[in-house]
């Protein structure tokens, strides 16, 4: 058989902490999405602006609960 072991964390944030960060992210998703929304139908000179900062936007609501990750 294998020596199999999950790496534990050192130390876990209070849960009100993940809560906020959690809440946080989704308003962030949400917003991307909206950006990209109003960038793929607005026929501005800002509309590309609107887009691409939308997919940076949901970027950023992906990559930011990733903050201090280690791999297992």
């Amino acid at each position: 058989m294998s020596d199999f072991e999950v790496a534990r964390r050192q130390k876990q944030e209070p849960t009100a902490t993940l809560l906020v960060r959690a809440i946080f992210c989704f308003a962030l998703f949400l917003g991307g999405l909206a950006l990209i929304g109003i960038g793929a139908t607005d026929e501005g000179a800002s509309s590309p602006y609107l887009f691409v900062a939308g997919i940076l936007t949901v970027g950023l609501a992906f990559g930011l609960p990733m903050t201090g990750a280690t791999e297992r």
